[in-house]
């Protein structure tokens, strides 16, 4: 006995392209899916269209700074971590201190007196995304 999927294209349509997309691994390059069904069997037809254009990772940025405390004057090496994002990207430091603000990835500054003060880091990529973050530094 030989069976035979049989059903209405409304039906099937959606079910088949819904598996299609099931399942992980990387992005393929878009493609045109027919399916069509006659005499009890379906057929499916896929052509691919082009190659898919990336997208560059969210950017996302991390301030990092050694020492975090010590006393006065305290010499800090600011470290920007950075993953994603479009170049160039442009970094600003704005130290807490009412110093001017850096636009180095990795500048060092010096506190001159006592405190705690919050460093921010902005960073922004050429594709018009941004991300921010701080660390405190404490001065005795």
């Amino acid at each position: 006995m030989t069976r035979a999927l049989a059903g209405s294209t409304t039906f099937l349509l959606p079910l088949l392209l819904g598996i299609a997309g099931c399942g992980g691994g990387p992005a393929e390059p878009p493609q045109v899916t027919t399916t069509t069904m006659a005499a009890g069997a379906v057929t499916t037809t896929t052509v691919a269209t082009g190659k898919a254009e990336e997208e560059a990772a969210p950017l996302l940025a991390w301030a990092d700074a050694t020492p975090e405390d010590g006393q006065a004057p305290l010499n800090v090496e600011f470290k920007a971590d950075v993953e994603g994002g479009t170049p160039p990207l442009k970094y600003t430091w704005a130290f807490g201190d009412g110093t001017p603000d850096s636009n180095e990835p990795n500048p060092k500054h010096t506190y001159q007196k006592a405190g705690k003060f919050r460093a921010d880091l902005s960073v922004a990529d050429g594709g018009g995304d941004s991300d921010t973050d701080y660390i405190e530094i404490e001065v005795r």
